[in-house]
């Protein structure tokens, strides 16, 4: 019972409700205090003023009896009328303050007055009225009115009233409030409620997508619905979807080329090592001797040279993929000629020429080895598809900002259901062929992008193929 309470009072639904609720209270509870006040005070003003008229209309009666037309009896019968039974209690004091005539209720407590409201009154001929506190204790009204008889100060007329009727008034008016406040309170909890589903469907509905995804369903989206604040959490929330599902297909995709190069790497590694193997186990074992014994090491040396070249590749690959460092100015001529005088020894047992018109010159960007090493793989490609003596052409033209690379051969081509797979790793043209592992293009492809620029395979209208490495112009 206790967790249920505390995950019924966790509610965004039951937060609402609550935060309304209270919100309600406080504002209605103010509105009730200042209510009340108010009406008291108007309550209490109106009971003082209705004193002073009262007390006028006594003082008028009373001229008559100080200026002798009015005998003491009719006075006092008269008083005693314009009194009436109303709750409050009338004093008569001539100028020297003495009590002529006292009458109405006798629970009022007599005389709360001081020696300067007498003052007041019959001194100076001044109206007097507020609230003053008995002599038992308690509130009440109060009002003091001169009679004036030829412009001389004969009197005055001294009313008092308790303020419990006022009170009793403005406590059942409060009550009345309360009750009010009360049921619209409660009115508000029920809107609060309508509100706050309306306002929590959205995100119930949201949290439990979430829960979906949690359960391994990792195309769920959330429609926008309700509040702004709410559709832009759903947007945000669908994007984040949207992120994470392609990380999770990049790691599947990187999952399997790390089980596909584990495989790859496995048989590459296992021809040439059984070779090596067999024969140093028949160097060993002396089976070959002579001329044979020569063989069997340049064929092993061979074997061994080929797993260092894998190898290479593979840590090329994974350095390159970690950054290429920072790229300082570089002229494409000085970079071509380069690798060219690199790769001098294999073009000339090769027997390819190459054929390469430098007239078009440009500054790029980049790291010199790494360029060099890419244009490598594309020139070593292009020799092992290339028949015998054919030459390999490369050219290198401007275009709008950007310089290309061309390296072509006059070989079989590609096919093309494998263009568009071209630059992924261990993808071959020819699985036959033993001396390619499928990684020179994949690591062509990723030096170049990370010198902000795009490579391309396609296959020539003539026959062969074309490689071109684009990079942009430094500057430009």
């Amino acid at each position: 019972m206790r967790q249920w309470f505390r995950d019924w009072r966790d509610r965004l639904s039951t937060q609402l409700v609550l935060s309304h609720v209270f919100v309600a209270s406080v504002v209605l509870g103010l509105a009730l205090a200042i209510a009340g006040i108010t009406f008291r005070q108007y309550l209490i003003r109106n009971q003082v003023h209705n004193l002073v008229a009262h007390g006028s209309q006594i003082s008028h009666v009373m001229q008559g009896y100080f200026s002798g037309t009015l005998y003491y009896g009719e006075a006092a019968y008269l008083v005693q009328v314009l009194q009436g039974t109303l709750n409050d209690r009338v004093y008569v004091l001539d100028n020297t303050g003495q009590i002529l005539l006292e009458t109405g209720s006798q629970h009022v407590p007599a005389e709360p007055w001081t020696g300067a409201d007498l003052n007041a009154v019959l001194v100076r001929g001044r109206t007097i009225q507020g609230v003053v506190q008995s002599p038992k204790g308690g509130s009440e009204a109060m009002a003091g009115v001169p009679v004036s008889v030829d412009g001389n100060i004969a009197g005055g007329i001294f009313l008092e009233s308790p303020l419990s009727v006022s009170n009793r008034t403005a406590d059942s008016l409060i009550i009345l409030l309360l009750i009010a406040e009360l049921v619209a309170i409660f009115l508000v909890g029920i809107l609060a409620y309508g509100v706050s589903r309306r306002l929590s469907k959205p995100l119930e509905t949201l949290r439990k997508t979430v829960a979906q995804m949690e359960g391994g369903i990792s195309d769920v989206r959330v429609e926008p619905q309700g509040p702004q604040e709410v559709q832009d959490l759903a947007q945000e929330f669908n994007k984040l979807a949207d992120r994470i599902g392609f990380q999770v297909q990049q790691l599947t995709n990187e999952a399997e080329i790390r089980d596909a190069l584990l495989a790859h790497v496995a048989h590459d590694l296992r021809t040439p090592l059984t070779s090596i193997r067999g024969f140093l186990e028949a160097i060993r074992d002396r089976v070959v001797e002579g001329p044979e014994l020569e063989r069997a090491v340049d064929i092993a040396y061979e074997e061994t040279m080929r797993v260092t070249r894998l190898v290479d590749r593979l840590l090329a690959a994974t350095r390159i993929r970690g950054g290429i460092g920072k790229l300082s100015p570089i002229q494409v001529s000085q970079w071509v000629k380069a690798t060219l005088d690199r790769m001098e020894p294999l073009l000339a047992s090769s027997g390819h020429p190459i054929l390469w018109d430098p007239q078009e010159n440009a500054t790029i960007a980049g790291v010199f080895d790494y360029l060099v090493e890419s244009l490598m793989n594309v020139i070593d490609n292009a020799l092992k598809w290339s028949p015998v003596s054919e030459p390999i052409g490369l050219e290198t033209r401007l275009g709008t900002g950007v310089i290309r690379v061309s390296v072509k051969d006059r070989g079989p081509g590609i096919d093309e259901e494998l263009l568009p797979h071209i630059f992924d790793r261990f993808v071959i043209g020819d699985p036959a062929r033993g001396d390619s592992n499928g990684l020179g293009l994949a690591i062509v492809q990723e030096v170049v992008v990370q010198h902000g620029g795009h490579v391309w395979v396609e296959n020539r209208p003539d026959g062969g193929t074309q490689v071109t490495m684009e990079f942009p112009i430094l500057g430009s």
